[in-house]
């Protein structure tokens, strides 16, 4: 049977893609002068964007966690046997994962942090059981694939690209009179191994493109959800529009935090948009997927 395509219209998309295009061509032109008249490594909402901007990614496991438990098999042991396991584990790993990303970025309190992780994954656990109860498993199972996949891309797409590339961050370019800005259509290697050799961290020459905002983009993920409620498809586009504006929150953020330029943004965002539209148009092909709001998940 049809199910609602998880993904937005063509038109949101194509917005999308547009503000990241423009996102590039103004960094291509202006990365320097914006990341300079911006950073601020003291500035709280840039401080507090950094610790919790990938909270996203860290949740999505709970939630693909969630969604194997709820849609695990009725009639295979075995099989309902992994899910079971499959499902606690991504929801373990998301709970420490978000218990341990604001540590690296603000000064909080270990008991604290973990707090706020273990209650953000056990709501976002029991809000995704709540929404597959009545969805069709293996749509589900889908829905689940799509979150991991998703979050696999985008670590593995960034890091092929920025562990070779050897962009200087600008908070490097700003303290040590010894590195300089290099567009991002230039890869910076030989400035890397001289600096890492006097002692530089190679951490600093990670710059390109940006891993915060590939995972921030994770929220976009929310346009999902109406593969499971079918009677949610048109609020398809504004969950895919808040998605959208946490990310952009994020990139920002990681300018003014000297973490990252304007194009390194957007490019890590746009490794995030196109992983989720390839992954779901995979999982989901148009055959299979009806853009009618009333037709029932069965």
């Amino acid at each position: 049977m049809n199910c609602v395509d998880p993904l937005p219209s063509r038109q949101v998309l194509l917005t999308a893609a547009a503000v990241l295009l423009v996102m590039l061509t103004v960094g291509s032109f202006a990365d320097y002068p914006i990341s300079l008249a911006l950073y601020n490594p003291d500035n709280t909402p840039g401080r507090l964007l950094a610790g919790f901007g990938e909270y996203p990614a860290a949740l999505r496991f709970s939630a693909a966690g969630a969604m194997l438990l709820s849609a695990r098999s009725r009639e295979k042991r075995l099989l309902r046997v992994l899910q079971t396991i499959a499902g606690c584990w991504f929801i373990l790993s998301s709970g420490a994962m978000a218990a341990v990303l604001p540590t690296g970025y603000l000064d909080i309190p270990v008991w604290l942090a973990t707090l706020i992780g273990a209650g953000c994954a056990g709501l976002t656990v029991w809000g995704v059981l709540i929404l597959c109860r009545g969805a069709d498993r293996k749509t589900v199972l889908r829905v689940a694939a799509a979150f991991l996949l998703v979050i696999f891309a985008d670590i593995l797409v960034v890091n092929l690209i920025k562990i070779p590339w050897g962009r200087a961050r600008m908070r490097l370019v700003a303290s040590d009179s010894r590195a300089y800005f290099m567009p991002w259509w230039q890869p910076g290697t030989e400035l890397r191994d001289a600096l890492t050799a006097a002692g530089v961290p190679k951490e600093e020459f990670k710059s390109f493109p940006s891993g915060h905002s590939a995972n921030s983009s994770s929220l976009m993920l929310l346009s999902l959800l109406p593969a499971l409620r079918p009677q949610w498809k048109h609020r398809q586009a504004v969950l895919f529009c808040v998605g959208f504006g946490w990310a952009l929150a994020v990139a920002v953020s990681r300018i003014v935090m000297g973490a990252h330029y304007l194009s390194d943004t957007a490019v890590g965002f746009a490794v995030g948009v196109a992983a989720l539209v390839i992954i779901c148009r995979l999982l989901f092909p148009v055959s299979r997927v009806t853009r009618t709001p009333s037709m029932k998940n069965v």
